[in-house]
């Protein structure tokens, strides 16, 4: 199994990577490089902390915010692709 600091690393790594896209390609990268920032830190406070944070309240709050960048994303891409 892999530990969890890879993964804080990992969507840290995304982030500053999308952020980097941001200026160069899209500013709709931010959204992205937002997210995955909250995805490092939410699982680095998970891990330093004694409360699960995937679990219960804290685990639909995650989900929810998972949900909304989702469906930005997909409607981002509805509408690019119906510009053409």
């Amino acid at each position: 199994m892999i530990p969890s600091y890879i993964y804080v690393v990992l969507w840290y790594i995304l982030a500053a990577y999308l952020f980097y896209m941001a200026f160069r390609e899209s500013r709709f990268f931010f959204v992205l490089a937002g997210f995955f920032a909250f995805l490092g830190t939410w699982a680095l406070v998970d891990i330093f902390t004694e409360t699960d944070l995937m679990a219960g309240v804290y685990g639909w709050i995650y989900r929810g915010v998972a949900i909304v960048v989702l469906i930005i994303c997909v409607i981002r891409y509805y509408f690019s692709k119906k510009r053409g």
